[in-house]
């Protein structure tokens, strides 16, 4: 009886973590990808906001723990300020407007999880896209 209940505790979990990373990544698309592009385009002129794993590049240069950049995600995409300004890219883009009305607190939570947990940049990744792509 107790091998049933943790494989289906351990199935449970993994369908709850699996339905929530596309949950997360069918928000951002929704929700963040018409700015925050996955990869840059050979035309710059077109994006509207930094790459989003650019600015995760940048969230994991800026704190310490997946938490942190969660929290800050989740706090600067409602009420985003010069001051919490992580990316360089601002200078270029501007301030993103708040997206209140746009995102609820609970889907930008889903959201911030996913971007923690799924897109990845080293150093010498975004080297190589600052080389490939100066304007």
């Amino acid at each position: 009886m107790q091998i049933k209940s943790l494989l289906l505790a351990s199935v449970l979990a993994f369908t709850t973590s699996s339905f929530a990373e596309e949950k997360g990544e069918k928000l951002f698309m929704d929700k963040c990808v018409a700015c925050h592009v996955m990869q840059i385009p050979e035309d710059k002129s077109t994006m509207a906001g930094p790459p989003a794993r650019g600015i995760m590049f940048h969230m994991n240069e800026a704190f310490t723990t997946k938490e942190k950049i969660q929290e800050h995600i989740e706090g600067f995409v409602l009420n985003p300020t010069m001051e919490k300004a992580i990316c360089n890219s601002v200078k270029r883009f501007g301030l993103m407007p708040s997206q209140k009305g746009i995102i609820s607190e609970d889907e930008l939570k889903v959201v911030a999880k996913w971007m923690v947990e799924n897109l990845h940049m080293s150093k010498a990744e975004h080297d190589k896209n600052q080389k490939n792509h100066k304007n």
